[in-house]
């Protein structure tokens, strides 16, 4: 099984990893990486488990382990909010 896969944007994702949803949605959920999928014609796939949701509006916080797959390349941050962002790193030194 492959532990790890660079997307086009150069984003190594690796099991285990923990990414979030773009902080200026409105429901924020928490992905665990579990595993990789085929290349298909839509690419490679991220099969991840939702452990955490977080409706900014109402305030209300669900663990639903719910499993969702998502186009690899898609895992990195944009400057348009249609991204996620890495929420754990193996890298302890602070992010400016």
């Amino acid at each position: 099984m492959t532990e790890n896969i660079t997307n086009r944007h150069g984003d190594r994702i690796r099991l285990g990893q923990l990414w979030t949803d773009d902080p200026r949605r409105g429901v924020l959920r928490t992905l665990r990486v579990d595993g990789f999928t085929g290349t298909g014609h839509l690419g490679a796939r991220a099969v991840c488990t939702v452990i955490r949701s977080h409706d900014t509006d109402t305030g209300q916080v669900t663990e639903p382990g719910r499993v969702v797959s998502i186009n690899i390349d898609s895992l990195h941050t944009t400057t348009g909010g249609r991204g996620y962002r890495l929420a754990a790193v193996d890298d302890p030194r602070p992010s400016f």
